[in-house]
């Protein structure tokens, strides 16, 4: 599952643009002018992501220049490490500037060695590295690693380097603390200063400023770090050896339980409820997956993994979407890992089953009913797991011995109607939202219901998409939506009609 906290990318203020000139020369010359490169990127980013990726290339050869000719150069390789990440961040962009994502990914971490070799302490750069260790192996695990070693080992060490971040962010802002009070205590026993003491004094505080205006650490950046830490858990906890499980756990509620609430209690009031929120999903994600973990390696029974879903009931999740979305995503999942079982042991619990289901349907309408921008952002995602909810449902009532009722049994029509409907839904939103992804995925499937459902009222197939279709079900069984045996029988029912 996805974590609740946007990733971050921390980069200096850029200095003001000039216009290009010759071949730069210095470190400046050549940060300045990728500097010009990358804000035409920007620019671009949205309407033309081509000729975006183009600018981004040409500060990428910048970067790298300036590299060959001052090789010790921290800003430099930084900001080439950073710039690697952002694009990675970006899926309209990547295909114009690497041959795929687990190529730009590799090409960053390795980047970012670099800029830890040349400052192993710079807390932005921790940051980071761990961001792209993080990314590399949610899409190495995506791809289907057959083991899980690799994305298992890259885990781990985002870990260590994000634990190393948290360290040293809050020494600084000891340090800064302590700072702060040693010169208010100055000022208060400094008698009436002369003239000229105010201003020594006001020189030396504006050098002061501004040197903690280059990376000043605040309550927001440790929990930064820590929504960082638990994305990685997340995504750690699903793949790794079930022996580790507990001291993942101990972990996120190390993390969870004792250093947010702390960094939270300095955030601005009217920032702290939010703030809350936020690592309230970031836990309950956590501990869903772990739940799941457990029931997957026959730690626990699906009863016990079930209630232990209770942790989304926290303050402020039904005004969230994403909450909202989330718990329906762990039910939808938890019924997955069920499925899975069953094809070892032969059983399946239907009615449990059958109840997640519904109860991630009732969240995905609460979602879908909110007004917030989130749930506008949401939206294509919200329908696109509706649909994908009730193809499910329609798998469970499509298997027999399983203990659901008749009356479910018979509305598996229904069931795909519903998805139809929904998917339709998907792809409306998705293209709103400018999500190409989405828009693809949901008009296929809605097309490949559209056939079922005519053929389920009385009509005939047509000649169109057949291929298409293929493909439609061999997604639906490779997320396990439905089984081969559902697949086949609606792929014979086209092929029939």
């Amino acid at each position: 599952m996805a974590n609740s906290k946007p990733k971050q990318f921390t980069r200096p203020p850029p200095k003001k643009v000039k216009a290009k000139a010759a071949e730069p020369q210095t470190a400046d010359e050549f940060q300045e002018a990728a500097d010009f490169e990358e804000e035409a990127g920007g620019k671009w980013r949205a309407g033309d992501p081509a000729k975006s990726a183009r600018a981004f290339t040409r500060a990428l050869e910048l970067y790298e220049r300036g590299l060959s000719k001052h090789p010790q150069n921290f800003d430099l390789a930084y900001n080439k490490a950073r710039l690697m990440l952002e694009i990675s961040q970006q899926p309209a962009l990547v295909p114009h500037i690497a041959a795929s994502l687990q190529t730009l990914l590799h090409a960053a971490l390795e980047d970012h060695r670099k800029v830890l070799r040349l400052d192993g302490e710079n807390v932005d750069a921790l940051f980071n590295t761990a961001q792209v260790l993080t990314s590399l192996a949610e899409v190495l695990h995506g791809e289907g690693d057959e083991d899980g070693e690799e994305p298992t080992k890259l885990l781990h060490e985002a870990l260590e380097v994000l634990s190393a971040c948290l360290s040293k962010q809050e020494m600084m802002f000891e340090q800064q603390r302590i700072d702060s009070e040693a010169r208010i205590e100055e000022m208060q026993d400094e008698a009436a200063p002369t003239e000229a003491q105010v201003e020594t004094a006001a020189s030396s505080e504006a050098e002061e400023r501004t040197a903690t205006i280059v990376a000043p650490i605040t309550a927001s950046d440790l929990l930064d770090t820590v929504h960082a830490s638990l994305a990685a858990l997340t995504t750690l906890v699903a793949i790794d050896d079930p022996s580790e499980l507990g001291t993942l756990a101990d972990m996120a509620e190390a993390l969870a339980e004792n250093k947010a609430p702390r960094y939270i209690a300095l955030l601005a009031v009217v920032d702290q409820s939010p703030a809350r929120l936020s690592t309230a999903l970031d836990r309950a994600i956590f501990f869903a997956s772990l739940a799941d973990a457990r029931f997957s390696n026959h730690i626990v029974d699906l009863q016990t993994a079930m209630e232990q879903l209770q942790v989304f009931n926290f303050p402020g999740k039904d005004s969230s979407a994403h909450a909202l979305f989330a718990e329906a995503q762990a039910r939808e999942e938890l019924v997955l890992s069920a499925l899975d079982r069953s094809e070892t042991s032969g059983n399946i619990d239907g009615p449990d089953c059958w109840g997640q289901l519904t109860a991630a349907q009732a969240l995905l309408s609460a979602a879908a009913g909110l007004s917030t921008d989130d749930a506008r952002e949401r939206k294509a995602r919200i329908y696109e797991l509706k649909a994908d909810t009730e193809v499910l449902r329609y798998r469970l009532a499509s298997t027999p011995g399983i203990g659901l009722s008749d009356a479910i049994r018979s509305s598996a029509g229904t069931l795909l109607s519903n998805s139809r409907t929904f998917y339709k839904g998907a792809m409306q939103h998705g293209q709103m939202l400018g999500d190409e992804e989405i828009v693809a995925q949901s008009s296929q499937r809605s097309a490949l219901f559209d056939e079922v459902v005519r053929i389920t009222q009385g009509g005939s197939a047509t000649a169109n998409g057949q291929t298409e279709h293929g493909e439609a079900l061999g997604g639906f069984v490779e997320d396990g939506l439905l089984s081969d045996e559902g697949a086949e029988q609606l792929y014979n029912m086209l092929q029939s009609s």
